[in-house]
């Protein structure tokens, strides 16, 4: 290189920097230097109030916990497998890079604003509802909320990860082929021309390549989102209906043949690192434990079993007792295995959640999935996973020829899955009024919002310790104050005026939310662009959000506690509620400024 073109290689970096400086006005530097002051405080939010580990919690907490410990390949007792290892995988990761439970919380929380607040900006080129966006996910008071937020749970996850994949998604429907029909900005008369005429998409190697990297890590999230928990396949109809419906958008697009192909077979990329994500988990799991599952609970035959005695027929089933003790009998007196096996009857009748005798403290809901793996365990029975497996394998058989010979009578009432009890049309009835309280909370959750009591124990129980190290938290001072000036009750004082300011602000959003709705069936009519699809995918993720909180109702109304509800839906569903309405919220933005700024020119 000579020295003129070297000289004119430093002018034009700097006439790139000069040009970029020009472009800041003041008002810019005053917006930047706001969303880094609410970053740092958010951080700040973060490293004061804690993510708390309770760790006497041997089925939940602790048991996930134990999951990302060293020496839990080489465990296998009743509990080993009784839950997904997502949450296992996430702890490793982060204390793998050096995070401690504290800064990774912090850091998905964060990753979930930008991509959500990035995702809205690529499909409606409006800055301000980027920015309100990133700003209402970043200061969600559900990442202070006491169970929901600062628990070192799985449920503090599902909402930063729910937020995550939603904004990934969107923006992987508006790639390469936009997801709208025209920009926001344009004059009603060229949206109109656009809409009637063939757009020509022009794909470069660039665009193939980030609309693979979208894809996978599309894909890694759902994959961490799937292992958290026993029911994420709920997930999993909407996952796939993204890809279709964008394979769908290719095929109609005008592309040539060859990028036409190239591009459908990469929007199956997220589907392909899904099932590659969820099989390695699986491969994991079957060279450990000899079993190919994610958890033993809630599938393969001990899970198999429960829900055969779920499927009997018994007038003493209630949306109480899932399994009536008369229910169990009637399997038993089927079940050469089971009758074989007394030290596991006289366990499974006397012990734990029944003592001292299961007459006097029937099974309630789904806890003979746990009664039945605590009893194998004290009666001796329980070897390994696998030896289980074959077990009830067996005593499954059984049970299906009982139900086929009719020595066993199946019920006629619905099952919404079969892992659940089944209900009569008056039982399904009377969810409707719980389902909509419980849709509220997407809204309004004042009324079961907690502020963050937990605390981290200072006992030197080794699994306190070992939980606690793994972490990245002083056992020995695991509470710290950072910041003398900004105490917990400082940080608590703030997420109350935050969960009012939400509450509030949700109100006025589904009020936009429907304004929009009203304004756009009313262009629809004029033959103007309606935003149907924006529109469309947001009625789809209320829907979404409404029948999963009707599912979880179904489960949770024997524990007669509203709180339950709200801990096992809200973080799941509130984020569809909201991606809803920001999707409004674009779709009213586009409508006004392709209505009214054009008017006033």
């Amino acid at each position: 290189m000579t020295n003129a073109e070297a000289d004119g290689g430093v002018q034009r970096n700097r006439s790139g920097v000069t040009d970029v400086l020009r472009r800041l006005t003041p008002g810019s530097v005053i917006l930047y230097i706001f969303l880094g002051l609410a970053i740092v405080m958010r951080g700040v939010m973060s490293v004061t109030l804690h993510m708390w580990y309770p760790w006497i919690q041997g089925a939940d907490d602790a048991l996930l916990m134990r999951q990302a410990l060293q020496g839990y390949e080489s465990s296998d007792d009743s509990m080993t497998l009784a839950k997904n290892p997502g949450y296992g995988y996430w702890i490793r990761f982060y204390s793998k890079i050096g995070l401690s439970a504290d800064a990774a919380q912090f850091c998905i929380w964060l990753l979930a604003a930008l991509v959500m607040g990035f995702a809205l900006w690529h499909v409606f080129h409006s800055r301000a509802l980027a920015i309100f966006a990133f700003l209402y996910v970043l200061w969600n008071p559900l990442a202070f909320e006491n169970w929901l937020g600062t628990r070192l749970y799985r449920n503090s996850l599902f909402a930063p990860l729910t937020f995550l994949l939603l904004g990934l998604l969107i923006v992987f429907l508006g790639m390469v082929i936009p997801l709208r029909s025209g920009k926001a900005n344009e004059s009603p008369q060229r949206a109109s021309h656009a809409r009637n005429a063939v757009p020509v998409y022009h794909i470069h190697f660039l665009k193939y390549c980030s609309y693979a990297i979208f894809g996978v890590c599309t894909g890694v999230v759902m994959s961490l989102l799937y292992l958290l928990k026993e029911d994420s396949i709920w997930l999993l109809p909407m996952f796939i209906f993204v890809v279709l419906f964008k394979s769908f958008r290719i095929l109609r697009s005008n592309v040539s043949v060859l990028p036409k192909v190239i591009l459908v077979l990469l929007t199956f990329l997220p589907l392909l690192t899904l099932f590659v994500g969820v099989s390695a988990s699986v491969q994991h799991i079957q060279r450990h434990f000899g079993v190919s599952l994610l958890n033993t609970r809630t599938q393969g035959e001990l899970e198999g079993f429960v829900e055969r005695i779920y499927q009997i027929d018994n007038p003493e089933q209630t949306t109480d007792i899932w399994a009536p003790t008369s229910s169990i009998q009637k399997a038993i007196d089927v079940s050469p295995t089971l009758q074989g096996n007394h030290k596991l009857i006289q366990e499974l009748f006397h012990s734990g959640f029944v003592a001292p005798d299961i007459q006097q403290n029937p099974i309630r809901g789904d806890f003979l999935t746990w009664q039945i793996r605590a009893a194998l365990q004290n009666s001796g029975q329980w070897n390994n996973e696998s030896q289980i497996q074959r077990m009830f394998r067996d005593v499954n058989g059984e049970l299906d020829q009982a139900f086929t010979d009719g020595r066993l009578r199946e019920t006629d009432k619905v099952f919404l899955t079969s892992g659940m009890v089944s209900r009569s049309g008056g039982e399904i009835s009377e969810l409707i009024k719980p389902t909509l309280r419980a849709f509220r909370w997407n809204i309004n959750n004042l009324d079961m919002f907690q502020i963050t009591t937990g605390f981290n124990d200072t006992a030197s129980n080794p699994q306190n310790v070992a939980g606690l190290e793994k972490v990245r938290i002083d056992p020995s001072n695991p509470n710290p104050s950072v910041l003398s000036f900004f105490t917990v009750d400082d940080a608590n004082r703030v997420t109350t005026v935050l969960s009012k300011a939400y509450a509030a602000v949700n109100g006025l959003l589904c009020m936009l939310f429907a304004a929009t709705m009203i304004v756009s069936i009313c262009r629809a009519i004029r033959g103007r662009s309606a935003e149907a699809v924006a529109l469309t995918l947001s009625i789809l993720l209320f829907l979404y959000a409404l029948v999963y909180v009707f599912s979880v109702v179904w489960f949770t109304q024997y524990v007669g506690k509203e709180y339950v509800t709200f801990f096992y839906s809200a973080g799941s569903t509130a984020p569809f509620v909201v991606t809803a309405f920001f999707l409004g919220l674009g779709a009213l933005s586009a409508f006004y400024r392709s209505e009214y700024r054009f008017e006033d020119k």
